[in-house]
């Protein structure tokens, strides 16, 4: 197998990327999500620690959601029937994607939160 030059091999990488964000719809939704995130990050100026939880919860999603397209590929093309041990891999994976967005909501929460609280006191003050 020839070595791919270090260009070539995140030319390959993006397009994967850009290959999953082509093809499924949850992908795009992550990354819609993600903007969202980091523009509210933003606009309430979160702290650099802050800043870094949202950045790994974000990525975890966004990892998730690229392991279980390949993991779905591989196996429609490893088994084409309906095969009870495929359905419960695809299941699995879909389930990783799950807990990862789950698990970013709860951190989008615990850092938004309290700020959005903030906010809402300071209207209502006002």
């Amino acid at each position: 197998m020839k070595t791919r030059s270090l260009g070539e091999s995140f030319r390959c990488a993006f397009q994967g990327v850009l290959f999953v964000l082509k093809t499924e719809r949850n992908m795009v939704l992550h990354f819609i999500a993600a903007g969202l995130v980091v523009l509210l990050a933003v606009l309430l100026q979160v702290s650099s620690l802050e800043l870094m939880c949202l950045t790994l919860a974000v990525a975890i999603v966004l990892i998730s959601e690229l392991v279980n397209t390949a993991l779905e590929i591989l196996c429609n093309i490893v088994c084409c029937d309906l095969e009870p041990r495929i359905k419960r891999v695809k299941d699995i994976a879909a389930g990783a994607v799950l807990v990862s967005a789950i698990s970013a909501v709860i951190v989008g929460i615990l850092v938004f939160w309290p700020r959005v609280i903030s906010g809402i006191r300071l209207i209502l003050k006002a």
